[in-house]
């Protein structure tokens, strides 16, 4: 059985959890000199696959550009906004898609934007898993990434995701250097779940 890396900011949580659900996080540094290995994209790609789907009809898709195409990820990386420019430095840049209606029906699938989102994160636990850095983005414009892709209306775009090896945190501007160290807080358990009845 394999094991996973030591996690580099582990959540201070509440009940002891695995190490890679308390170890996932959006870290910002990223080496812009070493690539993500083929094998770990696919790796990646593979626990997308597998995530829950209702009526296992899957409606998750998405646009992984990498560096063996320059052109198809500068167009990508023009879709970023200003502020996320330090996602520039990763070596994989990828969109997460969902087909509005459900594969082979005229019906629309009103589950899409939560299975996708089962997906992507089923992508950034393995992430964790493999050390790399795995980062969501809603920092695009969905509109440009949609002309230079010719991508349909029958799919919603939902983030761009910023994969890398870590790097080093001097390359980012101060304020981002700064969210690196940033303490990582949840709100509280009666903030967010009801037992046995509903409160708001």
């Amino acid at each position: 059985m394999s094991t996973h890396r030591d996690v580099k900011r582990p959540a201070d949580t509440l009940f002891p959890i695995d190490p890679v659900i308390a170890g996932r996080w959006s870290s910002r540094a990223i080496d812009p000199e070493q690539p993500v290995e083929q094998a770990q994209v696919q790796r990646l790609l593979e626990a997308a696959r597998w995530a829950p789907s209702s009526f296992n009809n899957q409606p998750w898709e998405f646009l992984v550009l990498t560096r063996d195409d320059p052109k198809a990820l500068k167009k990508g990386r023009a879709a970023l906004m200003a502020g996320n420019a330090w996602a520039l430095n990763a070596p994989v840049l990828m969109f997460s898609l969902a087909k509005v209606h459900f594969r082979g029906k005229t019906r629309e699938n009103w589950r899409r934007g939560f299975e996708t989102g089962m997906a992507a994160l089923s992508m950034a636990f393995q992430a964790v898993h493999e050390g790399l850095v795995f980062h969501q983005m809603a920092g695009f414009s969905a509109d440009e990434l949609r002309t230079a892709f010719d991508i349909s209306e029958e799919y919603d775009i939902y983030t761009a995701i910023a994969v890398g090896v870590p790097g080093r945190e001097d390359l980012l501007e101060e304020q981002k250097r700064e969210a690196e160290h940033e303490q990582r807080t949840r709100l509280q358990p009666d903030e967010l779940f009801s037992w046995n009845g509903w409160s708001e």
